[in-house]
């Protein structure tokens, strides 16, 4: 570990050299009289427009707004879903699989429930991600980790609940 340390020491002090030799040189170019301070630059912390405070509370509204908004679309997402394919006598799939023979609806079953079942699952899926990302605004530590792969394997989970409403 000694090796490492010394390597550091020995860059920080070449360093140090280097920034004398350019201070040195920078004084050096200057007319007589003139102040080499002056040129001297403040690298602390940038300052803030307005208190932080502010900002902080700017920024929690919007990211409320934004919470409430996608609140909405998987409110509406999940009453979409639930009219195309749930266990409602009065949903789409419900519809079709419970059709007459010889009518339009029976022709439409035997063409279209593949389609709704997919579409189902896909937006299934989509709810999924939606419920995830909304979880993660609730919890600080996930603020601003965003893993949708691992929601995906939920909406996996809601496929196969839609293929199972299917057969049942």
């Amino acid at each position: 570990m000694s090796k490492y340390k010394n390597t550091f020491i020995k860059i920080l002090r070449e360093n140090d050299l280097d920034m004398d030799l350019e201070r040195r040189a920078m004084e050096g170019s200057l007319e007589d009289g003139t102040d080499p301070s002056k040129f001297d630059m403040d690298m602390g912390p940038p300052e803030q427009d307005g208190p932080p405070s502010e900002v902080a509370d700017a920024m929690s509204r919007r990211n409320q707004q934004i919470v409430s908004e996608l609140q909405g679309w998987i409110d509406k997402i999940e009453e979409f879903l639930s009219f195309l394919n749930s266990e409602d006598p009065n949903s789409v799939q419900s519809k079709l699989a419970s059709a007459e023979p010889d009518t339009v609806m029976d022709k439409m079953k035997q063409s279209q429930q593949t389609k709704i079942s997919r579409v189902a699952s896909d937006l299934a899926s989509l709810h999924q991600n939606f419920l995830g990302f909304m979880a993660q605004t609730q919890n600080a530590r996930f603020k601003y980790v965003l893993i949708p792969l691992t929601f995906s394997v939920l909406g996996l989970f809601g496929s196969l609940g839609s293929a199972l409403n299917y057969f049942c």
